[in-house]
């Protein structure tokens, strides 16, 4: 009798399943059921797979309807929020910082700890209706009272924010700097810095101007996004190589990316399905007839995750995606104290190659 075959392993680091955003705070919310979700693990052979969810009942439907391996993570909005801990298909949380489930109605975004009482709410002027909405700022002390929570070896799921802002709160050293204090739990950053796209496109050939203009000039807002998404990635591989804690999600491919992933063996590539744009673009409501299925699934869109490997592999080599499947099931399985003494030995290591290459200058 033969045995059963085995699924070679494909990891998707970045799956959504429930409430989904469309883009930008505030905007129209998409909602994907969890055998929706499953379609997509189905159709493209997902052994395993990161999924974000908003409500326990979404991620046991996708768990239900698919073989593939999920590790759920809760999106967090409050710090009094119940975990869902001990449930099926439970391994953590996900935080946001520009986009989450929190009302606008409740929170004031100065004040994000503060509930606003019934009689506040009911003054509050809405210009977005019910959809408002704002994520967290990751170094207010109320997300270190969330983390405070979890159970050692928890994932904690982190959207990190490519933009070129002082006043952002989503860069990869605020999630090296929470992986440092709280290095019991399991950090993944989303996105390796930032999600890409045009904000981290290679500016045109254009002569850089010269006379002041007032206003947010184009050269300005294309060179330093692209200046900035490039200095997130490498930091972002940096970070991710001087701790035992934290792991980085592709999603989405850029070229520049793919360089600074080079530098790593602590990334995995990711989809972020069904997140992007929704079909057609900016329906509205939860439009069931413009969800993506699986008649769209061999389409060549951001959200593929054979595309997304696929491009990866041209840029970084044939084992470099498959390295990464592995080192996330590695990553997510084993015990908090083994990722530990391999990060020893890899600080060991470098020292001595250090120490080797001090030497070798000399002479």
């Amino acid at each position: 009798m033969r045995g059963k075959k085995h699924k070679p392993l494909k990891f998707d680091a970045h799956l959504n399943v429930g409430k989904v955003y469309q883009g930008k705070t505030g905007s129209v919310e998409m909602f994907y059921t969890g055998k929706e979700i499953a379609d997509y693990c189905n159709y493209f052979n997902l052994t395993h797979a990161v999924c974000i969810y908003d409500e326990h009942e979404n991620l046991k439907e996708l768990i239900d309807n698919t073989s593939t391996k999920i590790y759920g993570v809760q999106w967090i909005v409050d710090n009094d929020q119940e975990l869902d801990c001990g449930k099926e298909g439970w391994h953590g949380i996900k935080l946001h910082s520009h986009r989450g489930y929190r009302d606008g109605r409740k929170y004031d975004v100065k004040h994000p700890k503060r509930k606003r009482s019934e009689k506040e709410q009911s003054k509050v002027k809405m210009d977005m209706g019910e959809l408002r909405s704002f994520g967290m700022d990751y170094a207010d002390n109320y997300v270190k009272e969330i983390l405070d929570r979890l159970p050692k070896g928890s994932l904690v799921y982190m959207h990190s924010q490519g933009w070129p802002s002082i006043t952002n709160r989503a860069r990869p050293e605020h999630l090296f700097m929470l992986a440092t204090e709280f290095y019991n739990l399991k950090f993944i950053m989303g996105h390796a810095g930032g999600y890409g796209g045009m904000v981290a496109a290679l500016p045109g050939p254009h002569v850089p101007p010269t006379t002041r203009e007032k206003g947010n000039h184009l050269y300005t807002r294309s060179i330093r996004n692209y200046v900035d998404s490039v200095a997130t990635f490498k930091a972002s591989a940096h970070y991710a190589n001087s701790v035992h804690n934290l792991f980085l999600d592709s999603s989405c491919y850029t070229p520049d990316k793919a360089i600074a992933l080079r530098d790593t063996d602590k990334w995995c590539v990711g989809s972020d399905y069904p997140f992007g744009v929704n079909k057609p673009r900016n329906s509205e409501g939860n439009d069931e007839s413009n969800h993506w299925g699986v008649e769209d699934f061999h389409k060549p869109y951001v959200w593929n995750i054979d595309k997304q490997s696929k491009l990866f592999t041209e840029a970084m080599g044939e084992d470099a995606v498959q390295e990464g499947f592995q080192s996330l099931l590695d990553y997510c399985e084993k015990p908090m104290e083994v990722l530990a003494q391999e990060q020893f030995e890899k600080i060991k290591n470098l020292k001595a190659h250090v120490k080797a290459e001090k030497v070798r200058y000399k002479k």
